[in-house]
């Protein structure tokens, strides 16, 4: 299979190995019952080199089970091993989730953007959340702080955002355009505030062709192409971006902005048929992205697919 690419779909721990496993006294993990089937964004810990964070999407409207504000701590191959509640918090769209340093402190940022309709003329919300310093099966927090957006041209739907540290900035990608637009927002000092998202420019349109041996069971094929996610390099030496059939790699170098590198020339990687994949996240030292889609084989599955960075 070119690039490396190959799947790793583990069905997450069973209640009886998550009880073996868990030191006494633990709650036991309820993915049982908060099922992790609508996979929508990934992120690694900052914190545990062998763990990722990932979220439920929005529920269809007529699922009796509403969204649950829930992050799941899992591994590479789709083991849980915790789940972090957030209180207070209601999900209208999660649709991508990314993290951040600041004072030394590492936090997780969840971004409820997704607006299919482009119906959230009151704006979208991100929420940073503490990533705990020890991973156990039942966690529960506070947002740090919740930073409420609104756009300059009007509601939109997006789902993929990424995160500059040294810029002090947010970035998110629009999805539903021609040609998707890049915004930025200020990175905010620990509290709760609101902004307008400044308009950077737009990209050219994610329109390689599908080439894959396997088949697809993308229900959503003329969406084919709209970009679902996004990630900053650990070096800042590179963007990629993730469509349903692809990943685009766009170099950088230290004298362009990211709307410069995003207009440039990507390397594609070719992923096998044309599915779910919903976020992406590079490992800490750089050398793999890791990609996570929506369904699974079994109700505690995360199907999660592994990619060897290929050489720019």
């Amino acid at each position: 299979m070119p690039h490396a690419i190959y799947i790793l779909l583990l069905t997450c721990v069973a209640l009886l190995n998550a009880c073996h496993a868990m030191p006494s006294g633990a709650t036991i993990p309820t993915a049982e019952f908060i099922k992790i089937d609508e996979a929508s964004g990934l992120t690694q810990s900052t914190l545990h080199s062998s763990l990722f964070w990932t979220h439920n999407d929005s529920r269809n409207f007529f699922d009796p089970m509403p969204t649950e504000p829930v992050l799941f701590a899992v591994d590479a191959q789709g083991k849980l091993h915790g789940e972090l509640w957030l209180e207070g918090v209601k999900p209208y769209d999660w649709e991508a989730i990314s993290h951040f340093r600041r004072k030394g402190t590492s936090y997780l940022l969840i971004a409820d953007i997704g607006d299919n309709r482009a119906k959230r003329k009151r704006g979208i919300r991100l929420h940073a959340v503490k990533e705990p310093e020890i991973i156990t099966a039942k966690m529960t927090q506070k947002p740090a702080w919740t930073l409420e957006l609104r756009y300059p041209d009007g509601a939109r739907d997006a789902e993929a955002i990424a995160i500059d540290e040294h810029d002090n900035a947010i970035y998110l990608l629009s999805k539903r355009d021609d040609k998707p637009q890049l915004y930025r927002a200020e990175l905010p000092n620990g509290r709760n505030s609101s902004q307008m998202l400044r308009l950077l420019g737009s990209i050219s349109s994610l329109d390689a062709p599908v080439e894959s041996s396997e088949p697809g069971d993308l229900r959503v094929l003329p969406f084919t192409h709209q970009p679902v996610d996004m990630a900053f390099a650990p070096d800042r030496s590179e963007v990629a971006v993730l469509s349903y059939a692809h990943i685009y790699i766009y170099p950088r170098n230290p004298q362009q902005s990211w709307l410069e590198a995003l207009q440039g020339t990507p390397q594609i990687i070719h992923l096998p048929g044309a599915r779910q994949y919903e976020g992406l996240s590079y490992s800490n030292d750089g050398k793999n992205l890791f990609i996570v889609r929506e369904g699974a084989n079994t109700a505690a599955a995360v199907p999660i697919l592994k990619i060897e960075r290929p050489s720019l």
